[in-house]
């Protein structure tokens, strides 16, 4: 496959103006832990449509996720992209999808997935209920025909704007770039985080925002664009510690304030 190199990120646009559901959006606790004031909705509109996972409702997040997600759709279109097809962001004040859900975090309205798949041919209200993965890479991290210049177009868009801390994607798709881009500037490529799953979608991850004191930032991943052995040790046998107790998990405390909110809205 030949994929023609890829132009610089655009100049971020203005930010898309929402009026929140309270007067200013706080993002409270971590990721995979917290809550969110002022959420708002995504809903589908030109050149993109919003999935329906589990009835909906999951469609919710901070204005500039909000924000990030128009001006990803803009920068789609101008380069010729398929419509988006966006999936989970999170509910209306945050917190767990619940026990059945696969998603550990979502919780704090900065997490956002966007499938593989696209949203030409438009699809029906059935389609986006019942949401079908296209997968990009094997089991066994092997690129399949899905893995297209559009797809490589796409994530490079995510990755492009300031305001994303990492993407999630299946370690087979990091490895994949790390080898398209041997000769070019990786170093956009630091943000792709190898994670299980992720083989249909990406998750993206914005940073906490500068007016949300108690959202909880994550540690920083490693220097360096993680090609190479970071990637590569996805895909060597595990080794066997001997004699190691599992550590004991840890039961997540919610914050005070969004203990406070669930009571309240939930």
């Amino acid at each position: 496959m030949k994929f023609k190199f890829l132009k610089a990120a655009f100049v971020l646009a203005a930010f898309f103006m929402v009026e929140p559901t309270f007067a200013k959006a706080q993002v409270i606790g971590e990721y995979g832990n917290g809550c969110i004031k002022g959420a708002v909705p995504l809903q589908s509109g030109s050149y993109y449509q919003v999935q329906q996972w589990s009835g909906g409702g999951r469609n919710y997040g901070h204005p500039q996720l909000i924000d990030y997600l128009k001006t990803l759709v803009k920068k789609a279109h101008q380069e010729h992209l398929p419509n988006l097809l966006i999936g989970d962001l999170s509910k209306p004040y945050g917190g767990s999808f619940g026990s059945k859900s696969s998603h550990g975090s979502h919780q704090s309205g900065l997490d956002v997935d966007i499938s593989f798949d696209f949203a030409t041919p438009r699809k029906t209200a059935y389609e986006l209920s019942h949401p079908k993965d296209v997968y990009i890479v094997t089991t066994k991290g092997e690129i399949t025909s899905n893995f297209d210049e559009n797809r490589v177009k796409l994530i490079y868009l995510a990755a492009s704007d300031a305001r994303v801390e990492r993407i999630f994607v299946a370690p087979g798709i990091k490895r994949y770039l790390c080898k398209l881009y041997e000769n070019q500037d990786r170093s956009w490529l630091s943000k792709l985080r190898p994670w299980f799953g992720h083989r249909g979608h990406m998750h993206v991850r914005l940073s906490c925002p500068l007016d949300s004191p108690l959202c909880v930032a994550q540690k920083q991943p490693p220097k360096g664009d993680g090609c190479g052995y970071e990637v590569e040790s996805w895909f060597m046998p595990p080794v066997k510690a001997k004699n190691t107790k599992k550590p004991k998990k840890v039961k997540k405390v919610l914050p005070k304030q969004c203990q406070e909110l669930f009571l309240a809205h939930y």
